[in-house]
Formats: C-alpha cells, structure tokens, sequence
C-alpha cells in the first residue's frame, strides 16, 4: 500500500532518513537521468534555493522504502516560478498569494513507474498533491510545467489554466499553468487512478519547548 507523507518543518524530526532518501532520489532522477546538470551536487542530493522551511514535501512510500514524491509552496513565498521563470506569465501577474501552491519536483522512482494503471506511485501523489492543498485552503496549484502533462490534467477533470505561452526549456516544452483546487478535481483524479481514499499521512505532533525545530535543508545533509 502506498502511503503519501506530508513532511514539514515542524515534523520533519520524525522523518530524517526518508528526507536523505527523497533528496537522492531526485538528484538521480533530475540529474543522472534527465541531465540537468545545473542541479548537480557533490553529496548526491538536489536541493536548491527553494527547499527552505516554506517548502512542504509529499513523500510517497511503500512500507518504509521512498517511491516517490513532491515539492509545494505557497506563491506568498519566494518560488521557481516567481524567482526564475516568471517571463512565463503572460497573462497577468505572477500569482503572490497564500492560497496559490507551486507544484514542483514531481517523481515516481523507476522501478516504480507503471504508466496509466490504477493504483500507481504516480496515481497517489496526484491525489495527495488535490487533496493537500484542498487540507490548507488553497484555490489553484501548478506553477511551472512541461505541457505534455496536460492530456493528463484533462483526463482527471482538472480544470487548468494558462498563464502564456510555452517555450523550450531543458529540453521540453514548459509554461505556467495552474489547476482549481475544488472537491470535485479531487473525485476526479480518485476515480481515474482507482485511489479512492485518502492516501496522505500527517503527523502534526508539535515539537517540544526542548527541541529546536530543524530546517529541511539540514536534515538532508
């Protein structure tokens, strides 16, 4: 059974080893694999400018091995798409509110990738990201996207909105795009990936007025 984690500045205590495991595997998936060569650390562990305290990582894990997993961040927050990308926005501003998330460093580790079947590693974080930001009160959630994504958002029901249009970055065709966030795109993406029920995990226990909450960045060392 897949699991999705929520893993915040405030839990990330309860998840030190699972943070090194995520870490790594997005540094073999977007730099060994995909070749982003930008993103290439010594240590073997993607991080940039964005993996600060803001950021909220969706962790998917079967049993106790890391699968695959996430990046969000609030818009009110210093995020790619604001910081590096925001000549992708075309139409309007670039959005700064607290009730739009940055969807970012999606993967699905290899041996896990199963294309469309229901039940996949894919399946689940898709729900977990709907049903996350429907948890916090968020009205939209994307950011910066290759388009070939699309065909998938339709397939849920998402409804998903442009910001300008795509250009080649890296490789792949990429622009700005954000989905509502609305009960009903969250039955939609349950009911095309078979997950029918919440697949997220969220330990909020607060930390203790002996403990110094540790940043995620650190964590990862």
């Amino acid at each position: 059974m897949i699991k999705v984690h929520v893993v915040t500045t405030e839990n990330a205590s309860q998840y030190r080893e699972e943070l090194h495991s995520y870490f790594r595997w997005r540094h073999l998936v977007y730099v060994e694999e995909r070749g982003w060569e930008d993103l290439r650390r010594a240590d073997g562990l993607e991080r940039d400018q964005f993996d600060t305290d803001a950021a909220v990582h969706l962790i998917a894990m079967k049993g106790s091995e890391v699968v695959g997993g996430s990046r969000m961040i609030r818009m009110s927050q210093p995020t790619l798409l604001s910081e590096v990308f925001p000549h992708l926005v075309q139409r309007g501003e670039v959005p700064r509110d607290n009730a739009s998330v940055e969807w970012t460093r999606m993967f699905v580790a290899p041996a896990h990738r199963t294309g469309h079947r229901e039940k996949s590693v894919a399946g689940a974080l898709f729900c977990a990201v709907m049903d996350y930001c429907l948890m916090i009160g968020a009205s939209r959630v994307g950011g910066v996207m290759e388009t070939f994504w699309l065909p998938r958002w339709h397939r849920f029901g998402w409804t998903t909105r442009a910001l300008g249009l795509p250009e080649e970055i890296a490789g792949s065709m990429t622009l700005a795009a954000f989905m509502d966030v609305d009960q009903r795109a969250l039955d939609g993406v349950r009911a095309v990936t078979g997950w029918a029920d919440s697949v997220l995990v969220w330990r909020r226990e607060p930390i203790t007025q002996l403990e110094t909450a540790p940043t995620l960045t650190l964590l990862a060392s």
